[in-house]
């Protein structure tokens, strides 16, 4: 015969001390009961089950003002029938606390009921029936803002407080924690002297845990830890002893969303979800943890349950994505937890935002007649992320509060600004592109990410999502070509919200730049928004000239024009490259006290003449050839005509001149007919050592563009020993000494350009001096530590609320450009 022996006794006994089931109809909150809403839908025989699967060896409900719903599952006698009770300081406006108590019965209740408006008399009955209580979430502002005094008061009415609470940010936890473990027993004996009150406990409050839910989503997350206890009385002498440890996570934003988001799909659910397609209303009610009102009479109201074109075609997508359904099912199938409940929630929310964000944007079948239906598109997936962003927002404000009540308690000085430098997310929609900006974005990306504390994560979109050293790739929802620019290799990424948000948040951010306007730097703008974070931007591309020269339409470029002047001006600080691109944004009507200069650096190793190379400079243009060098996008608003019709110019009385085009772009193939029958070779992109070759063997570095806001490659050339010819239009002008280390082509026309490649392809003796001027004219800049350290610098100053000097006016923009010439 098989003897079967008892299990042993466990270490502990394990209860979530509060929790919530529909019977908190006492909210408190203005805007739920004008809603006719509860704080919960969860049957407490649901709350039940959930918490003795998820391993409370108890359970305990502590509904807001009522005991009804810990009286259902009362004839379990493993449940302890509690109460959160709402109380105020008498005569002190809207200061008011939540108290939660333990095994209450109708008597008492009436009693606590009673005695509720008054913190004192409430006490006082409590202790009268022997009832242990404790204060819930001490930093949370119930009402009014809780004073220093009002903490003191606790520390001497409150023998237990709740040190970990499910629902609350980490720090709110770990302060009310700091606060109660330093009323160390002569502390008390000078508060209960200042404040004329008895101590209820003569030193630190014994601390307790529980998840503070309402959705059963995160009931459990967090639980109070007894010696082994047989019966509830005997967890109820342990409270009154103090014998009680805390166990379990602190709160999330994206638990508080879900809590938040899944209340309102639960008062849809109890409506019966008359909307919701029939394919998806099984998932649906599972996610939520909440049965439909009536399944059978809404699927037949949607005509047998086929939910229409909509469920269809989400089942349909839903299937075709076969490696998210794998992972769903994979979570599904772990042991139920808060964290399983939270990620399955996550999951789906997040694919269902991404589908119907590409529904609203993608760029297929693009037409007004549709427009209607892409705005309501849009709006859902807004809707969808709004509960992140909220509690996200929430959260952020609990953890500002917390930290400023520490000390204002403890009588702290304010955060240093030399505590940590600031963190720092930022955008880019272009971060791979052969471009300055992009450049610029690369190695400030390798300059954090070498730092022992990033302070900037550079965040871009890609085909897939990846991460590496000061670089967060997100995947790209949908993918949007430049309008009106005639190639598709440079497309925009759209970003799903929920993981920018998600980004932001766990970098820790203080500050969100967007260095790029599209739509990553505005998705970031409304994540900054959201949390309340500062939002800067950069502008180093006039984008609104670029979509004059592509379109040749003025309503075009106006659009552009004032599309960027409001993204501007949504920025509490704007970094321009240069003068002259400040001196544009100030014309487009940017506060000029908004606008500060972000320059640029110099690697003087990295682009050197010491890279000559004679192999390169046969790949270039063959022998005995005196090379003009272009490097970056062929593009025709980088001045490619003038390029090539001033290059045929020159070069129609100079056999040896030769032009070597480093770069690729939509303007490859008519460049190439420009040039036909000249001298020159494209060389397609060169990065890295390759590169910096090609600019140390060539002899002269042409660049004609009017649009350049800053002029990087300028800046390589001359590192690399190269006299330049620019025009006298935007940045690369900027980054020259005129008749010292290059020559200025006015107006950037062809008949200029060939009159300035021809003056030094005619003199080797200028080339050289102006070469050697030019190196050490760069040399004299600062490098990229220097640059980006400034950068960082300037962040701090932002926070700290101090004022750099700013690009004050058009005048001081000029004046400084007199000095500079």
């Amino acid at each position: 015969m098989r003897r079967f022996l008892p299990s042993s006794p466990p270490a502990v006994t394990r209860v979530d001390l509060h929790l919530h089931s529909r019977a908190s109809t006492d909210t408190g909150s203005w805007f739920l009961s004008r809603a006719l809403m509860p704080e919960s839908f969860v049957d407490p025989a649901d709350a039940y089950r959930t918490c003795k699967a998820r391993g409370m060896d108890m359970v305990a409900l502590t509904d807001h003002n009522t005991i009804s719903g810990a009286l259902e599952i009362a004839h379990h006698p493993d449940v302890i029938v509690g109460v959160e009770i709402t109380t105020w300081f008498p005569g002190e406006g809207h200061a008011a606390l939540h108290v939660l108590a333990w095994g209450v019965d109708e008597a008492a209740w009436a009693d606590l009921d009673r005695a509720r408006a008054n913190v004192f008399e409430l006490v006082d009955v409590l202790e009268a029936r022997d009832i242990p209580y404790a204060l819930a979430h001490p930093l949370h502002r119930v009402g009014d803002e809780l004073t220093v005094d009002h903490l003191e008061i606790c520390l001497l009415l409150f023998p237990l407080w709740e040190g970990r609470n499910g629902a609350r940010p980490e720090i709110s936890n770990e302060v009310g924690v700091r606060i109660a473990q330093a009323a160390q027993p002569e502390l008390i004996a000078r508060l209960a002297e200042k404040h004329g009150l008895r101590p209820r406990r003569n030193g630190p409050p014994a601390l307790t845990a529980g998840s503070d839910d309402h959705s059963l989503l995160e009931a459990c997350n967090a639980w109070s830890e007894f010696p082994p206890s047989a019966r509830p009385a005997d967890v109820l002498d342990h409270l009154r002893a103090g014998r009680v440890t805390m166990a379990g996570d602190h709160g999330s934003p994206t638990a508080l969303a879900h809590s938040v988001g899944t209340l309102l799909l639960k008062q849809y659910a109890n409506n019966g979800a008359a909307g919701l397609p029939g394919p998806i209303r099984g998932v649906f009610s599972d996610l939520i943890q909440h049965p439909l009102a009536d399944p059978v009479k809404a699927a037949a109201a949607e005509g047998g349950g086929r939910g229409g074109a909509l469920g269809g075609d989400l089942m349909r997508d839903l299937r075709r994505d076969r490696r998210f359904v794998r992972r769903f099912r994979a979570v599904g199938r772990r042991g139920d937890s808060p964290a399983r409940s939270r990620e399955r929630l996550r999951m789906a929310t997040g694919w269902l935002h991404e589908r119907v964000l590409a529904s609203a944007l993608s760029p297929k079948d693009f037409s007004l007649g549709r427009l209607g239906q892409r705005v309501d598109a849009l709006t859902a997936a807004g809707a969808l992320a709004a509960p992140y962003m909220l509690a996200s927002r929430w959260m952020k404000a609990e953890r500002e509060h917390s930290v400023q009540m520490e000390r204002e308690y403890f009588g702290l000085p304010g955060l240093p600004a030399a505590d940590r430098p600031p963190r720092v997310v930022m955008l880019t929609d272009t971060f791979d592109a052969l471009n300055g900006a992009a450049g610029t974005m690369r190695r400030l990306a390798a300059w954090s990410g070498a730092q022992a504390e990033p302070p900037v994560t550079v965040v871009t979109c890609s085909p897939k999502a990846a991460d590496e050293p000061g670089l967060r790739r997100l995947a790209s929802i949908v993918d949007w070509p430049v309008p009106a620019y005639p190639s598709d290799d440079v497309r925009l990424g759209v970003p799903s919200l929920l993981d920018l948000l998600a980004v932001v948040e766990d970098s820790g951010a203080d500050v969100v730049h967007a260095a790029t306007p599209g739509p990553l730097g505005v998705a970031g703008l409304l994540v900054a928004r959201a949390l309340g974070l500062p939002f800067v931007a950069s502008h180093h591309t006039e984008l609104a000239q670029y979509a004059m020269d592509l379109t040749g339409d003025r309503l075009a470029a106006g659009v552009v024009g004032q599309g960027l002047t409001w993204f501007y001006g949504q920025a509490a600080r704007v970094y321009v490259p240069t003068r002259v691109s400040g001196r544009g944004l100030m014309d487009a009507g940017v506060d000029p006290e908004r606008i500060f200069i972000f320059g640029r650096g110099v690697d003087g190793e990295t682009f050197s003449p010491a890279h000559r190379s004679r192999q390169m400079a046969r790949r270039l243009a063959g022998d005995d050839a005196t090379i003009a060098l272009y490097v970056g996008r062929i593009s025709k608003e980088k001045g490619m005509d003038a390029l090539a019709d001033g290059f045929r110019h020159a070069a129609a009385t100079r056999p040896g001149l030769a032009l070597a085009i480093v770069g690729d772009g939509p303007y490859r193939a008519e460049l190439a007919r420009r040039l036909a029958g000249t001298r020159h070779r494209f060389l397609g992109e060169l990065r890295g050592k390759p590169l910096a070759e090609a600019y140390a063997s060539a002899d002269v570095f042409c660049i004609p563009s009017l649009t350049e806001t800053f002029g990087q490659v300028v800046v390589e050339a001359q590192c690399s020993g190269l006299p330049v010819v620019v025009s006298d239009q935007g940045g690369a002008v900027e980054q020259t000494r005129p008749g010292v280390t290059g020559l200025v082509a006015r107006g950037g026309t062809p008949r200029e350009v060939a009159t300035q490649l021809a003056m030094l392809a005619d003199d080797p003796e200028m080339r050289a001096r102006m070469g050697a001027a030019a190196r050490s004219h760069v040399l004299a800049r600062s490098g990229w530590d220097e640059v980006f350290g400034g950068l960082v610098e300037g962040y701090r100053t932002l926070l700290a609320g101090d004022a750099p000097l700013p690009v004050r006016s058009r005048a001081g923009l000029r004046e400084a450009e007199g000095e500079r010439a």
